[in-house]
């Protein structure tokens, strides 16, 4: 191991897995990720496996390169070559990332460079020179650092590698008893290290032709038997299928063939990945062998007794072709079969030859007494067993192969289905069209036995975005921890170091575009144009959301914001697009009064530093008896409970998820509600007169911008978390201090940390993220300060609908001759109000006083601060209608008191 690797690995160990002691030759007392003791221990200067001794009860080893990815990465930059050693970078990569002698390799391979001028994105590549063909040398290379977004590998232009394939020097091909084929040139210089005559076809869909057709005539002119061809292409479905057509195609040349196959991992292992791990001795070999036996056995039955004469067992379920079946030996009639054969006889036999023509007797016996059955026309494999904690919910993920080309299909199986034979049956018609099991329980437990030994565990979510106990962002096909992006794998879970497995349901698609080279980051320029300052601080809002739960650590709250602006100000374009950034197509909100109770639940909890946005609910038609009551949403301000959920058993357990998100409402007419709502929110106005010709271009503009376009933004942040976070916390300080300012007069501190917090924010998006002109960047922050001390005069008063009302009901009161008490208030004391709605607006109908729907007028005299509500739907003797009549109840401000 390079000392700068050996370091920087010695440091995350000591970080993360919290050795007790540290020596010059030892780690010891690390914790075990798997069974948590305080035992694990690794070599200091060659820290390349974790070991944990306790091997009755864990016993578990972990590679530095499965817990630490990013240290053999990026080898350009931590490898530079110089003038004594051009190859350095290279030289790196083969000891460090292959695990090869550099000595025996050098003179093999150059040390080039690739690069993509669409993309503007290159790296440094070892090339190996193919020379099997003198008249048309070509060369292949590999791509150290493909960023991505290059391909891993590459041959020289406009040469075709069909046919051509890679020799080590100084290999005698003629004389070899068996030659190694393999697809890379690294697995056959693995091999060719381990003393095992190979050459490289260097693609799984590649026959190395020209190798093999000078081999066969060099040894017919010698009138030498043919070398062994023994197929080592990848465990793989392009390696087996490489494999089968290339033997069929040799044997037909007239070469004796056989094949090796690494073992089958979850993790996929080549040859240079056992050369590493130095299991590349005899023993090794001979099973890889079997292994390569079992692939390209031509029938069930061949392939099962295969397994028979290898384990002895006489009773058990293989796969072959894509389906299940059942082997059985009935050992009573092989016995007699048996019988038969009398060896010593002839007493002219050599001991060899009675043992060979003993072993044809008992091969032609074994075929007559065998049964192989199928079991089911597919192949079933347990890829994980997947638990949420919250929920304690578990399922086993299964991938299902189907013969004859058909499609795989992926799902999930319970325990319960697992269990019985009929519950299994009908779980697997449900999920593979067309196949039925017809095996027995006991024949289900062997098969249950083999799926699920050892099988890996998956911790799963249910939720978008940010888990913070494993500080891990998922999202869809991306997850990003700690500044690093990481892709699903095929079995649809991420591999995260530190032994970490993580999965989400996802309850919608994010599409995000995870090419750097492909973001067009314009789109600032057509927002400030659309929107200007406005159109900033919501996007500061959803900016912000993907940290929420960081800033609630610190802060212990996060703010609500409201878009308000009359119909046709462009909110929902504004929305629209503001989704695209986070990966999120076609949708603009949620509408809480067409929402059930649950299905608003569950809206809350599908997302975790992400926003909810609630859109402008109906506030007139059939939905307008139900406006949504603001204030439950209160408790979502600090990320509070979402409320009890019952959990899925025969107990009276619940758990309390808690809101992991932000809030964003989008109406066209102001949020009314009581002050602990209204003191909670940042107000957003968008008015017509803000509209011309150039916003509209500018709106039309952002409106084209696509998924592919913008959906890396959303990256771009998340890399920069940590930065983000810094500059945040310590922006947020100095706004804070700065709205605390005596001449700004802002009297509720809720509203001066609310916007100092999107303030602080702003200051993060546009040092990290975006770049916007400095007097724009003074302009947002002018504005989020009129922003708060426009919200701190709003608390102090009625909102203008609820004044309104009280102008008009005083007017209608003034209206009263010396003979009435009153015209609306039914009360008989001074100090109170008492009205029926129904005889108010008819009143006010005669009088042509025009009042707002009653349902929303409703609802925000329920906050009246000038007139105090008392209560609503009381039964009041009343003074006008001398009956009992249903009121509402407020009480009079002294000064309009008599």
């Amino acid at each position: 191991m390079y000392p700068e690797t050996q370091r920087e690995a010695v440091q995350r160990l000591e970080r993360d897995y919290k050795f007790k002691k540290i020596t010059e030759t030892h780690m010891r007392g690390g914790h075990c990720p798997t069974c948590k003791k305080k035992e694990l221990w690794t070599f200091t200067q060659e820290p390349w496996v974790l070991f944990c001794p306790r091997k009755n009860e864990c016993g578990e080893e972990f590679h530095i390169r499965d817990l630490y990815p990013d240290l053999f990465e990026n080898w350009e930059k931590r490898f530079k070559p110089t003038e004594k050693n051009p190859t350095a970078t290279v030289d790196a990569y083969l000891a460090e990332g292959r695990g090869f002698p550099i000595d025996q390799l050098k003179g093999l391979y150059s040390q080039e460079y690739y690069k993509n001028s669409d993309l503007n994105v290159g790296s440094v590549t070892i090339r190996f020179s193919i020379t099997d063909d003198p008249d048309n040398v070509g060369w292949w290379q590999r791509i150290l650092d493909d960023h991505g977004v290059l391909p891993k590998t590459t041959f020289r232009p406009k040469w075709e590698s069909r046919e051509h394939g890679w020799v080590p020097p100084a290999t005698n091909l003629i004389e070899s008893k068996e030659i190694w084929i393999t697809e890379g040139i690294f697995d056959t210089i693995a091999l060719w290290q381990s003393g095992i005559t190979s050459i490289s076809a260097l693609t799984s869909y590649n026959y190395p032709g020209i190798i093999l057709d000078k081999i066969a005539r060099e040894c017919d002119e010698k009138g030498i038997d043919r070398p062994k061809l023994v197929w080592a292409y990848d465990n793989d479905p392009a390696g087996h299928d490489g494999t089968l057509k290339f033997i069929a195609r040799a044997k037909a040349e007239g070469w004796a063939c056989s094949a090796a196959q690494p073992p089958f991992s979850r993790k996929k292992v080549d040859w240079n990945d056992l050369y590493k791990q130095e299991r590349l001795g005899f023993h090794d070999l001979d099973n890889y062998k079997y292994y390569g036996a079992l692939l390209i056995a031509e029938r069930p039955v061949d392939k099962a007794l295969l397994i028979y004469n290898r384990t002895g067992k006489t009773s058990f379920p293989f796969d072959h072709g894509k389906c299940m079946y059942w082997f059985k030996l009935d050992m009573d009639k092989l016995s007699e079969e048996m019988k038969g054969f009398y060896p010593d006889d002839n007493k002219d036999w050599l001991e060899e030859e009675k043992e060979e023509a003993r072993k044809k007797y008992r091969d032609n016996a074994l075929k007559n007494c065998n049964t192989v059955v199928e079991l089911m026309d597919c192949k079933p494999q347990a890829l994980y067993w997947q638990c949420n904690e919250e929920t304690d919910e578990q399922w086993y993920y299964f991938r299902i192969d189907f013969p004859r080309n058909k499609q795989p299909v992926k799902n999930t199986f319970t325990g319960g289905q697992l269990a019985a034979a009929s519950e299994f049956k009908k779980r697997l018609l449900s999920i593979a069209p067309g196949v039925v099991y017809t095996g027995s329980g006991t024949q289900l437990d062997y098969l249950l036995k083999h799926w699920t030994r050892d099988i890996k565990r998956v911790q799963l979510i249910n939720y978008v975005g940010y888990n913070a106990a494993l500080q891990t962002y998922v999202l869809g096909d991306i997850a990003v921890q700690n500044g690093k992006k990481f892709k699903i794998n095929k079995e649809d879970y991420f591999e995260l170091p530190r032994n970490i497995n993580l999965k989400a349901q996802v309850p919608f698609d994010l599409t995000i575009n995870t090419q750097a080279v492909e973001y067009k980051p314009k789109w600032i320029d057509d927002l400030i144009g659309a929107y200007q300052v406005k159109g900033l601080i919501a996007l500061t809002a959803f900016f912000g959301s993907m940290f929420s739960q960081q800033i609630c650590k610190l802060h212990k709250s996060f703010t609500f914001v409201e878009i308000v602006g009359e119909p046709g100000t462009g909110k929902s374009t504004l929305l629209y697009f503001l989704w695209r950034l986070m990966g999120r197509d076609n949708y603009e909100g949620e509408d809480p009064n067409k929402t059930s109770k649950s299905g608003l639940l569950r809206t809350f909890r599908q997302v975790s530093n992400l926003p909810v946005v609630l859109i402008e609910s109906d506030r007139k038609g059939e939905h307008a008896s139900k406006q949504f009551n603001w204030d439950h949403i209160k408790t979502l301000y600090d990320q509070g409970s979402l409320g009890a959920l019952g959990v899925k058993n025969n107990g009276n357990e619940t758990y309390n998820p808690p809101f992991m998100g932000t809030i964003i409402i989008s109406q066209n007419a102001e949020i009314v509600a009581s002050e602990a709502i209204m003191g909670r929110l940042v107000h957003i106005g968008f008015k017509k007169d803000q509209l011309t010709k150039q916003t509209l271009e500018a709106s039309r503009r952002l409106n084209k911008y696509t998924l592919e376009d913008v959906s890396y933004f959303i990256i771009e942040c998340l890399l920069r978390e940590k930065e983000i976070l810094d500059t945040y916390t310590q922006r947020m300080e100095y706004h804070d201090h700065h709205l605390h300012q005596d001449h700004l007069n802002i009297q509720s501190s809720r509203v001066i940390h609310n916007h100092a917090q999107l303030m602080a924010l702003f200051d993060a998006l546009t040092e990290h993220v975006i770049k916007v002109d400095p007097n724009i960047c003074s302009e947002v922050i002018e504005q989020l300060t009129v922003m708060a001390q426009e919200r701190d005069k709003i608390l102090l008063v009625d909102p203008p609908i609820v004044q309104n009302f009280w102008d008009a009901f005083e007017q209608i009161e003034n209206t009263k001759s010396l003979s009435e008490d009153s015209v609306v208030n039914h009360h008989s004391k001074r100090h109170l109000v008492a009205i029926n709605f129904a005889q108010l607006y008819k009143v006010a109908a005669d009088l042509r006083f025009n009042l707002p729907d009653m349902q929303t007028l409703q609802d925000a005299l329920r906050h009246s601060q000038y007139y105090k509500f008392v209560e609503a739907n009381r039964n009041v003797s009343s003074v006008i209608q001398k009956q009992s009549v249903r009121c509402w109840i407020f009480e009079k401000p002294t000064s309009a008191r008599d």
